[in-house]
């Protein structure tokens, strides 16, 4: 069990360094990185910065859920609520972040949220199909 629970963390390690290595790629005009140990940082705080978000997220996220009328609205609320998390994460994440320097912090924690986005979706759309294969068998 402890193995597969640490495959599971280095699995989950090497998604996040591989988001982070994107962003800094993709916003290369936008973030300065002293070394190779400023991206390390980042996936380090990844985490606490994402609990920090969330944490400011939940009220808003609860009052929502407990006025919303229909569950279309609170569904779309809920997505919308997530990203917000995600982006001020990846703000705080770009703040926090010894060795980083960041002109325009905004652009890439948006692309980091549009990232975050695209492959939920992705997700989305391979569990649908596994499950409509699996109704078809």
């Amino acid at each position: 069990m402890t193995v597969l629970g640490l495959g599971i963390l280095a699995v989950l390690v090497l998604v996040v360094l591989a988001g982070v290595l994107v962003v800094a790629f993709l916003s290369s005009n936008l973030i300065e990185a002293d070394s190779a140990g400023s991206l390390v940082w980042a996936v380090v705080l990844c985490l606490p910065c994402g609990l920090l978000a969330g944490v400011f997220a939940v009220p808003v996220r609860l009052a929502v859920r407990l006025t919303a009328v229909s569950d279309k609205i609170k569904c779309g609320a809920g997505t919308a609520m997530s990203a917000t998390t995600t982006f001020l994460g990846a703000l705080l994440v770009e703040t926090f972040t010894p060795g980083l320097h960041v002109e325009h912090p905004w652009l890439p924690a948006l692309l980091t949220t549009l990232l975050v986005a695209f492959a939920n979706l992705v997700i989305r759309h391979m569990e649908s199909r596994k499950s409509q294969r699996s109704s078809d068998v």
